[in-house]
């Protein structure tokens, strides 16, 4: 009886202990969720519903085609393998989800600049009309530099970086047998790194024009950039010294030609 009468008790007390803690959950809600946020939430969904429906549409547009072309697009990436590297399966499914992840990948990279047309619209009544100008003239350039610099980092790794790591693995005697799903992630990554890197103009642009940084402070720091711009490459493209080159001389010609935009346009406001 005793053993029952403590059983019981213990009971109880979870009971309330976990009573106590529903009451404090759904105050804790009630304190998060108040009227004024649950109305600015479903006026926010409201305004984003038409942005939403035009990006998901898009988005299965594009995962049309990308199933569409998902053979030719395997080919591609087949294409960069330098001579003797074969695409091979570790697991039965691992081809199903990899040639999905093409797809949406392909989908993704394609549906980017209407995500972000979408965004520069959503947020452009909040702005001043000086910030809407800038935004409108520096967004062009910023997905133009994300583009080239993507190009230009898939071609480096498919010149450069996937041979290197080819002899590599056959100085240590190891046989390269590389998986799709392994390789496109490799160049996404490259892809997404260099996209990054190529947007120091605009950087160093806002940096100027904001006067966070003095246009002098740039010229007197040259040769730490360069350093930087170094590391930047290193970490960025294989380690072979012609892939950090190929990297590190476009940056530093992206720099420069900044800093000599920045003094002309300096000096025609002068004028």
């Amino acid at each position: 009886m005793a053993a029952k009468k403590e059983s019981v008790e213990i009971s109880d007390q979870a009971t309330e202990a976990i009573t106590d803690a529903g009451e404090k959950i759904a105050n804790t809600i009630g304190t998060v969720f108040t009227d004024e946020r649950m109305e600015f939430i479903k006026d926010l969904f409201f305004q984003l519903k038409g942005p939403l429906k035009r990006i998901l549409a898009m988005f299965i547009v594009f995962l049309c085609v990308g199933a569409f072309f998902s053979i030719q697009i395997v080919e591609f990436f087949k294409s960069l393998l330098p001579e003797g590297i074969m695409l091979v399966a570790f697991s039965p499914v691992e081809v199903f989800f990899s040639i999905i992840w093409v797809v949406i990948a392909f989908a993704a990279v394609f549906t980017f600049p209407l995500i972000l047309v979408e965004l520069l619209r959503f947020i452009s009544p909040a702005l001043y009309d000086n910030e809407r100008k800038l935004l409108t003239r520096v967004f062009p350039i910023s997905l133009f530099l994300f583009i080239v610099g993507a190009i230009f980092g898939v071609s480096i790794m498919a010149f450069f970086g996937l041979i290197f790591f080819a002899d590599f693995g056959v100085t240590y005697g190891i046989q390269n047998l590389w998986s799709l799903g392994g390789l496109i992630n490799t160049m996404a990554m490259v892809a997404i790194g260099f996209g990054i890197a190529f947007q120091l103009p605009i950087i160093v642009t806002f940096l100027v024009k904001q006067k966070i940084v003095e246009l002098a402070q740039f010229k007197a720091v040259r040769l730490h950039i360069i350093v930087a711009l170094l590391i930047i490459s290193a970490v960025l493209t294989p380690p072979d010294i012609i892939s950090q080159i190929l990297m590190a001389v476009p940056l530093y010609l992206l720099f420069e030609g900044t800093l000599l935009y920045l003094k002309v346009s300096n000096k025609d406001k002068e004028v």
